[in-house]
This record gives C-alpha cells, structure tokens and sequence, in this order.
C-alpha cells in the first residue's frame, strides 16, 4: 500500500505538537513520509477492518479508508474535518478517547491495527499492548511504529523545534517490545537506520499477529 499525502493546507493539526507542517518539508518530509510508508509496507493484503490508533492530523486516513472497507479512527483530540477525507465507499467512524480505558475499543473486532508514533508517548506500555490486542480479531495483525528514545533523539528532535520532546517520549522501543511480545506473536520488522543496526533504529516499524 502506497502512502498519498495529501495537499497542503487540506489538513488541520489536532494539538500544537502534531508534527503536521513537517511532511511538507524537504529533510523533515521525507523522514516523516518514510516512517509511515514502513508502516504501511507491513499492512496485510486481506482485510475489511482497520482501526487508526493516534489519527492525529488524519494524514493516514485517506490511504487506509481507501483501501478498507471499514475505518476506525481513535485519539484523545480529534482534529476538526477528517470525515471529509475518507475513500468513496468506506464507512469511517471517529472515536475520541484513551486506547487504556476499556469501552473504547471493542474487542476482538479488527484484521488490523495501525499504531504509529504512539506506544512511545504511553508509559504504561503492557497496559496499552493488551487494549491494541484486545481489539484484534483472531489471525489479526498489528502494526506498530516508534522511534529510539535516548539523548541523540532529544537532540534531533531540538533541531526540528522540539526542545521538550523528552516530556513526550517516555517508553523506548526495548520495552514496547517486550510489551508487545507478552500479548502477540511477533512477524516482519523495518527500520530506518542511525548509522547501526536495529536496536538503534532512528526509526522502526513491527508487526504483530493475535494468535
């Protein structure tokens, strides 16, 4: 599944730390493009369900809305204007609410699960693992993306504009990992090199899989 970024300006940040304005930059776009086209690459070929954990901006919704044939989109702030960016064909549904509380996702319910640049803003992450599988159908598959957290990630992120990016990022991928293996079989794995291997991936996408 190839990502479609949509037009400048056809999108509205949900907070002032959606990282919206930097898809649209040349460095910063591609590594922001890059993350979720990992993502996507891991997406299962079957499928009717999805649900979107952390919709953000909605920058993934009209490529995952076109391509199933129902769309579930979740965050705690919803930005304003996202139904009107879902495929010709695809009922969408937008939730706001915490993945932690359990009435917000239903369970056993979805063939897969997106979750990118989220696990990683969720200090209880064997509580957010269990409601990611809890909300997949048997034989259902999880993609989940997270960037290292460590001081040459504070760093980077200062350059970009974000000076309190550690106030944001407090689990690293090591104990995302472990997490999500309690609950779920683990399947392919991408990264984006720091100039080593996986373990200090600027960024790493996974895949998961309800048994």
């Amino acid at each position: 599944m190839k990502f479609a970024l949509p037009p400048a300006g056809a999108l509205v940040p949900n907070n002032p730390h959606d990282p919206l304005p930097y898809y649209y930059r040349p460095l910063t776009g591609w590594l922001y493009r890059k993350r979720l086209q990992m993502g996507l690459d891991l997406v299962p070929a079957r499928g009717e369900k999805v649900l979107e954990v952390g919709v953000g901006s909605g920058i993934l919704v009209p490529t995952l809305s076109s391509r199933f044939a129902t769309y579930v989109g979740v965050d705690l702030m919803l930005a304003a204007g996202l139904s009107r960016l879902v495929a010709s064909g695809c009922r969408a549904e937008f939730v706001t609410g915490d993945i932690l509380e359990a009435p917000t996702l239903p369970a056993d319910t979805f063939d897969v699960v997106v979750c990118l640049s989220v696990l990683e803003h969720i200090a209880d992450a064997d509580a957010a693992a269990a409601a990611l599988a809890r909300a997949l159908a048997k034989g259902g598959t999880l993609v989940a993306g997270y960037p290292m957290v460590n001081r040459v990630m504070t760093r980077f992120f200062r350059l970009l504009g974000f000076g309190d990016i550690d106030e944001h990022h407090v689990t690293k991928p090591r104990a995302i990992d472990k997490a999500l293996r309690r609950v779920l079989l683990p399947g392919r794995r991408k990264a984006l090199p720091f100039f080593a291997p996986v373990p200090l991936a600027l960024y790493q996408c996974t895949a998961w899989t309800k048994a």
